[in-house]
């Protein structure tokens, strides 16, 4: 809208909201004490907002102010900016209920250490409002019956065709040693070079993954002097010296005192997910979450799978 000299009008919601209120307490008092202002700063921004519009809206008189024909025919269009601001405010409020409230998340030990606090955290950042529950497990949890919203999980299969689903870079695996072996024994060059040296193997439900199996095929059984039934339990016997174990490049490159005795093998990877239920997936901020923790994780592809070397690797992930 131009004013009569031709210069754009600029005003401001609020002085429409002041004529709105006048327009229909009949006025300025009135609208003063509906809106919790002074009278003078009413009458003071209705002069601005004729001044900017170039045209008179109310006849003020002692039985208070009534819309000019201008003001009459400026009524509506004002009804229509504040409806459009209300639905504007209503929608910006949905949202954020959308935002906020808890997600539960599940993974395995060591995916909960490397990855899962580091997502959330950076993801409350730009989301305060949303808060986590943090449920480490290594058997999986029934996201479809609600035991969590979202789930870290591995394997090259998912169970429930019920599953909103991502595909996430597989993870490489290899056999590490810590410094102390390696001072003491050396360490195997390659996948057909294990014999002799002492190997901790897997024990309990990971020991039925393919890629373990195919590694423990290549172990002497006289060899094996100790079994671990999880990766965190795992890092912590190689660290320890006890022999040669496998474990996610994520989880041996990022200890400083571990070597990788050779590059991640073929065929020794795990195909990963992360997977909400539908109805947890209609949560705006579950949808967020995940579409974000993927994006993210995409970007982290020359770590997991093992194709960078060890101090590139820890430094890519440290900066997660």
């Amino acid at each position: 809208m131009h004013n009569r000299k031709g210069v754009r009008a600029v005003f401001d919601w609020n002085d429409l909201r002041i004529f709105l209120a006048i327009a229909r307490s009949g006025s300025a008092l009135a609208a003063a004490r509906e809106l919790t202002l002074n009278q003078t700063t009413i009458t003071r921004r209705i002069d601005a907002l004729e001044h900017a519009l170039g045209t008179s809206l109310f006849l003020r008189g002692a039985r208070g102010s009534q819309l000019t024909e201008h003001g009459q025919a400026l009524l509506h269009r004002a009804e229509a900016v504040e409806a459009a601001a209300l639905a504007v405010d209503g929608e910006a409020n949905r949202l954020r209920r959308d935002l906020s409230g808890e997600i539960r998340v599940t993974a395995p030990e060591a995916i909960m250490m490397v990855f899962v606090g580091p997502l959330t955290s950076r993801f409350r950042e730009q989301h305060p409002e949303v808060r986590f529950d943090y449920i480490s497990a290594e058997h999986r949890l029934d996201i479809a019956k609600g035991d969590a919203d979202i789930a870290f999980r591995a394997g090259g299969v998912l169970e429930g065709d019920t599953l909103v689903c991502q595909a996430l870079p597989d993870i490489a695996w290899t056999a590490y040693g810590s410094e102390s072996l390696a001072r003491r024994r050396g360490l195997p060059a390659g996948m057909d070079a294990l014999g002799g040296f002492p190997i901790v193997g897997y024990a309990g439900s990971i020991a039925t993954m393919q890629h373990l199996k195919a590694f423990m095929s290549k172990v002497r059984p006289e060899d094996v002097v100790g079994s671990s039934n999880n990766v965190p339990n795992m890092t912590g016997m190689i660290r320890a010296g006890v022999g040669i174990g496998i474990l996610p490049c994520i989880a041996g490159d990022m200890q400083p005192d571990l070597l990788r005795c050779f590059p991640a093998p073929p065929g020794l990877s795990t195909p990963w997910w992360i997977v909400s239920s539908r109805e947890a997936n209609e949560l705006r901020r579950v949808r967020e979450f995940m579409s974000f923790a993927t994006d993210q994780l995409r970007q982290l592809h020359g770590a997991l799978s093992g194709a960078l070397d060890q101090g590139a690797c820890r430094a890519l992930l440290a900066a997660l």
